[in-house]
């Protein structure tokens, strides 16, 4: 599996941005759900994000994409919408409209970290980690305690090849907020990135004292477990892991690699084919089931 592809599942797992109006309330169980709650009120933001929420868990992130498009013409109140849209065109891999929508939302909200978020998050697939580092600077300005800027600037130092810089920065962060497991789980990733295995390993072992329903602590100690050659540990670490979260691509890809050593090819396959699916590289399975 390749580098860049273990730590954007991760990232993907850890940091996703928080949406600043709260669609929750409203129930969409169907597309004709959807669309009837925007011709009720066509001018409500809330009503477009709820509907794209619901189809993009569906899978149709296109769908998704079209339908917030159409709230940033009809909403009121666009910037949320755009902040949304602006994720999935990332998602579906159109950096470039990811972009522009991006900076349109930052100019209506220019002091919601979420959004320098965003535009970070663009800019590191982009393959701009000087600007990516500068917004998320940015967003853990204008959020101080906050930890999703924070864990997301670890992540940007990271990309950069800056591993110091980022072992200082998330040690002082966890320093003011001890009990935050999404920083000392970024640790545990900045360890890995240093091949500090034993310290990584222990670093997911207290992100599961403070949140023992962490499907990514688990995952990535079951990613450690096979780096041990210890693989019936960790596929016992995925599975818990998959009980938590079924998607953990992380999860799903080292079971994988578990149970090919463990002599069941039938699961690696399956385990291994979803982690394909989602973008990883299962090279090492299909080897060593040939």
């Amino acid at each position: 599996m390749s580098r860049i592809a273990v730590v954007c599942a991760a990232l993907a797992l850890l940091c996703a941005a928080v949406n600043p109006v709260a669609a929750s309330s409203l129930t969409v169980s169907s597309r004709a759900d959807g669309e009837a709650l925007i011709a009720a009120a066509p001018r409500e933001a809330r009503n477009y994000l709820a509907y794209a929420d619901w189809l993009e868990a569906q899978g149709d992130l296109q769908e998704s994409a079209a339908v917030l498009e159409a709230g940033c013409r009809a909403a009121d109140a666009p910037a949320p919408v755009l902040l949304q849209l602006a994720g999935v065109q990332q998602r579906l891999g159109k950096l470039a409209r990811a972009e522009a929508v991006a900076r349109e939302a930052l100019v209506l909200l220019p002091e919601l970290p979420e959004a320098h978020v965003r535009m970070g998050d663009i800019y590191l697939a982009l393959g701009w980690p000087q600007s990516a580092l500068e917004s998320y600077e940015t967003a853990v300005r204008l959020g101080p305690g906050q930890s999703l800027p924070r864990v997301r600037l670890v992540a940007g130092l990271l990309e950069a090849g800056t591993t110091s810089a980022a072992e200082d920065r998330c040690l002082k962060f966890i320093a003011e907020t001890p009990d935050e497991p999404q920083l000392w789980l970024a640790l545990g990733q900045v360890f890995e990135k240093q091949d500090k295995l034993r310290e990584a390993f222990t670093t997911y072992g207290q992100v599961l004292g403070l949140d023992p329903a962490s499907a990514e602590a688990y995952a990535r100690q079951g990613r450690l477990f096979c780096r041990f050659g210890q693989y019936s540990s960790a596929a016992d670490a995925c599975r818990k892991a998959l009980q938590l979260d079924e998607g953990n691509l992380v999860a799903h890809a080292y079971l994988g690699i578990a149970c090919s050593y463990l002599g069941d090819g039938d699961q690696a396959r399956h385990h291994a084919r979803i982690a394909e699916a989602g973008g990883l590289n299962m090279t090492a399975v299909w080897k060593k089931l040939n």
